[in-house]
C-alpha cells in the first residue's frame, strides 16, 4: 500500500479503540461515494461551509482500515469494523458545541467496499455521484489522482488485471477502473436500498445540492428536484455510460 501521508503514526491500534470508547461524538449523516472529478469535492467543500458540520473528504485513515487485509490478510471483519467505528467515532468527535453532522467523503475505490460498508452501517444514507466518462478521463488527462496511475492502488480492489498496455497508455486504463467502478453502481442500484441516492454531475450542481440536502438530510423546504432516486433511471443512464466506455477502449 502507498503512503499517503509524510507523517509515521506512533500510535496503535488499541489506543485507537480506548480513545473512542468515552468520545461524545456525531454518527455520520451520510457517506459519500463517486468515480472521482464527479463533483464531490464540490459538494464536500459546500457542506464544510457550515459551521454546524464536520466533514472530512477522503481520510487516509479511513482508507487504511479499509484495505488493511492486504498488508494482514489474518485480520478478521470484526477487528476492521471494530477499529473502523472507532476512527470514525473520533473524526465525529463534538470538539465544538455547535456541530451537528458528520459527513465522510470516500475515495472513489472504496465503492467495491460497500457491501462491507452497508453492513456496518445499514442505515446510514450513502450518497453516490457519478460524472460522463469521457469528462473524467480527460480530467485524469490532465491531472492524474491515484486510482488513474497502474500500480499505485492495489489493482484487486480496482477489479483490474494490469498489463503492458495499461502502462503505455494511462487513459485507457483510467477508463477501465471507471467501466469497474459503474457495474459496481449497477449491481448497488439492484440491491434498491432506501438509503442510497444516485446522483449525476450532468443534471446540474444545483440539482446536486438540493438532492443532496433533500434525500440525505431530509430537508423538505427546499425546491423539487427531478426524480434523482428513481431507480430504472440510474441504471439506464449507468448502462448507457458502461457501453460507451467499451467504445472508448476499442478506439
Amino acid at each position: 500500500m502507498k503512503e499517503r501521508s509524510e507523517y509515521i503514526p506512533a500510535s496503535s491500534l488499541d489506543f485507537l479503540i480506548e480513545a473512542a470508547k468515552d468520545v461524545d461524538s456525531i454518527a455520520p449523516g451520510a457517506f459519500i461515494f463517486h468515480v472521482s472529478r464527479c463533483g464531490s469535492t464540490l459538494l464536500s467543500q459546500a457542506l464544510a461551509t457550515a459551521e454546524t458540520n464536520i466533514v472530512y473528504p477522503e481520510a487516509p485513515l479511513i482508507d487504511e482500515i479499509l484495505r488493511m487485509q492486504e498488508q494482514d490478510p489474518a485480520i478478521t471483519a470484526e477487528q476492521q469494523e471494530l477499529w473502523f467505528k472507532s476512527a470514525v467515532a473520533l473524526m465525529g468527535q463534538k470538539r465544538k458545541a455547535g456541530y451537528e453532522q458528520l459527513f465522510i467523503k470516500l475515495d472513489s475505490w472504496h465503492i467495491h467496499f460497500y457491501s462491507l460498508l452497508r453492513k456496518w452501517y445499514p442505515d446510514t444514507p450513502f450518497f453516490f455521484l457519478s460524472r460522463e466518462p469521457n469528462a473524467v478521463i480527460a480530467s485524469h488527462h490532465h491531472r492524474r489522482g491515484m486510482q488513474a496511475v497502474p500500480g499505485m492502488i492495489n489493482s484487486e480492489i480496482l477489479k483490474i488485471d494490469i498489463q503492458e498496455r495499461h502502462n503505455q497508455d494511462f487513459n485507457l486504463f483510467t477508463a477501465e477502473v471507471i467501466a469497474g467502478y459503474y457495474r459496481a453502481l449497477q449491481e448497488i442500484i439492484t440491491v434498491s436500498d432506501p438509503n442510497n441516492t444516485f446522483f449525476d454531475y450532468g443534471w446540474g450542481v444545483k440539482s446536486l445540492l438540493i438532492c443532496f440536502f433533500k434525500s440525505v438530510m431530509q430537508e423538505d423546504s427546499v425546491d423539487d428536484k427531478p426524480e434523482l432516486k428513481n431507480y430504472a433511471v440510474a441504471e439506464a443512464a449507468y448502462k448507457s455510460l458502461l457501453r460507451h466506455l467499451v467504445a472508448i477502449k476499442i478506439q
